[in-house]
C-alpha cells in the first residue's frame, strides 16, 4: 500500500483494521517486529563497516577504503568504523557484499597456516 502512494499511517490502520476484521490482531506486535527487521537490512545494504587496530590508524584507512570503493565502482556507502584491537595492525571491511582484509591478524594467521601444514 505505501509503495502505491499510500500514507504509512493509513496503511498500518488498514492492516490493524484488516486483521482485527479476522480475529488475528494478536499478529501486530510480529508483524511490526518483521517489518523492523526488514528495515534494519534495507538500511544495511548501503553500509560497510571498517575495521580498524586502533584509532590512530583510522584515518590512513579510510583513505586506502574509499580508493577501493572507487575502484570496484561502489557508489554511495556509509562506512562505519570500529577500534578491534585484536587485529594488531591494517584494516578489515566488510558490507555491501564485500569482505577485504588487509589486517595484519590475517597476513600472520595466513603465514602460520603455510608453516604448520
Amino acid at each position: 500500500m505505501v509503495e502505491k502512494g499510500k500514507a504509512a499511517h493509513e496503511a498500518v490502520a488498514a492492516l490493524k483494521k484488516m486483521l482485527e476484521a479476522r480475529g488475528r490482531l494478536a499478529l501486530l506486535p510480529r508483524i511490526g517486529r518483521a517489518f523492523q527487521r526488514l528495515a534494519a537490512k534495507e538500511a544495511n545494504k548501503n553500509t560497510c563497516t571498517l575495521t580498524v587496530a586502533c584509532q590512530k590508524d583510522a584515518q590512513q584507512a579510510v583513505k586506502e577504503v574509499e580508493k577501493v570503493l572507487t575502484d570496484l565502482r561502489i557508489g554511495e556507502t556509509d562506512v562505519h568504523e570500529i577500534v578491534d584491537e585484536s587485529l594488531i595492525g591494517g584494516w578489515r571491511l566488510e558490507g555491501r557484499g564485500i569482505l577485504i582484509d588487509t589486517s595484519w591478524k590475517n597476513s600472520l594467521l595466513s603465514i602460520y597456516n603455510r608453516v604448520t601444514q
